[in-house]
């Protein structure tokens, strides 16, 4: 592994987690594998022994390493790693090594979460909720018209962002970055479907309309259709790898 140049003091720890935990998270460091010894790895990195401490610390909160006296640091097995953690999302979305069995696994997560959160915000959404969650649904409307993927990316992720903050839930609330890596992923997966945006766009509005009308069976149940839609899309897009 080549010696990285060596980022500013200050952002050491940051660039330290982020590096080890996108390593860790695309395999180049296997479950049980003993990471290098501290200043063999903090020359790798190029950083100081302190930082890479603290960074060490901050992945093993989120369950990627482990450290004993003498038995170094390790990493933790997979299932031990906390997958609602927002960073460990997003280096699965960055990394690109999302398994079949993962991405449909969040699929499913979807699934239990956000038909309960639409139904909850058709209940409890106030007047502002409304306008950002209509704010968004124009955002992807325009961007579909547009042919533009980037922009009706992050106005579908503003959508169902809006939507969980209109549950007026704190826990729901606080599910808003683990979703919208779930949705990365998930695009990363269905950005090249002929029909992803077209057919979902629709259900998006059907969905606001519902929540604006305090139709909460509606936007249950349009919901999980646009999910299983999703699903379908996905298990599609997943039929057309090459098997290793």
């Amino acid at each position: 592994m080549q010696t990285q140049p060596k980022p500013n003091s200050r952002r050491q720890v940051p660039y330290v987690v982020q590096s080890l935990g996108k390593q860790i998270i695309s395999g180049d460091y296997d479950s049980g594998d003993t990471l290098p010894i501290e200043p063999e790895l903090a020359a790798i990195l190029g950083v100081g022994r302190n930082a890479l401490r603290e960074a060490v610390k901050v992945l093993a909160g989120k369950g990627l390493l482990s450290t004993a006296p003498r038995s170094g640091t390790k990493v933790r097995p997979r299932e031990d790693w906390n997958m609602l953690d927002p960073d460990v999302l997003s280096w699965y979305a960055s990394c690109k090594i999302n398994s079949p069995k993962f991405i449909l696994d969040l699929t499913e997560m979807r699934r239990i979460i956000e038909p309960e959160a639409a139904e909850l915000a058709a209940m409890r959404a106030e007047r502002h909720d409304i306008s950002q969650i209509m704010s968004a649904y124009e955002s992807m409307e325009k961007s579909v018209k547009e042919n533009n993927f980037e922009d009706y990316m992050a106005a579908d992720i503003d959508f169902h962002d809006a939507i969980l903050m209109a549950t007026h839930n704190a826990v729901l609330a606080n599910m808003r970055n683990a979703i919208t890596a779930f949705l990365k992923i998930n695009f990363s997966v269905a950005a090249h479907h002929p029909s992803a945006a077209s057919d979902n766009l629709e259900r998006h509005r059907k969905i606001a309309w519902a929540i604006a009308a305090s139709d909460a069976k509606k936007a249950r149940t349009v919901t999980l259709e646009l999910l299983d839609q999703n699903r379908t899309i996905i298990e599609d897009e997943i039929a057309k790898q090459p098997e290793d």
